[in-house]
């Protein structure tokens, strides 16, 4: 039986905002919460979560990606409001939102998600796409309104997304490992 490898597709962050965001996270992560927090250098936003894919399905799912990112063109976003999922009433998961180019982000999605299905990738579960990134997420129910009397501003950095990346996540007891397993750059063009 071939290896499998948890892959999923994402834009990663420039190290600089990754620490920007966990400096304004920080007094998030003193508060008595049943949270596990996202690593700073794992701070990123997802486009497709596969599962446990082969090296073959990870070369062609890659393939399909560069046929996509070939007609794109590099857009912006920026760090938005502080937010839960699925709802401030049960937050499970702490992120920010994004702004900026978020329709530009939305049509890559589906066109993500419509060409991988297409050569044989199962679309994800969720009906919508709920473009964030991921702070923490909570072990047991978590108080949204003291998280929210604490959260200072986050940063409003421009985000470049001029490519995707295909990414291996190995699980550990101190959680997830991130390694990029190829980058997919867009098309440079005006």
């Amino acid at each position: 039986m071939s290896e499998q490898i948890r892959a999923f597709t994402a834009v990663l962050l420039q190290p600089e905002l990754q620490q920007r965001i966990s400096d304004c996270a920080g007094s998030l992560y003193k508060l008595p919460l049943d949270v596990k927090w996202v690593e700073k250098n794992n701070f990123h936003f997802t486009l497709k979560f596969f599962g446990p894919l082969s090296r073959g399905d990870i070369q062609k799912a890659v393939t399909q990606l560069k046929i996509i990112a070939e007609q794109e063109k590099p857009f912006y976003l920026q760090c938005g409001e502080l937010t839960a999922l699925p709802r401030s009433s049960h937050p499970r998961v702490i992120c920010l939102s994004l702004k900026g180019e978020v329709d530009r982000l939305q049509l890559l999605w589906q066109r993500i998600e419509n060409t991988l299905a297409s050569a044989g990738f199962p679309k994800e579960k969720r009906n919508k796409f709920y473009p964030h990134i991921t702070l923490g997420r909570f072990r047991s129910r978590g108080n949204w309104a003291v998280i929210t009397k604490n959260a200072g501003p986050f940063p409003d950095n421009k985000i470049l997304v001029n490519k995707i990346h295909m990414m291996a996540s190995k699980l550990t007891p101190h959680g997830p490992i991130y390694s990029p397993l190829a980058a997919i750059p867009f098309s440079e063009e005006s």
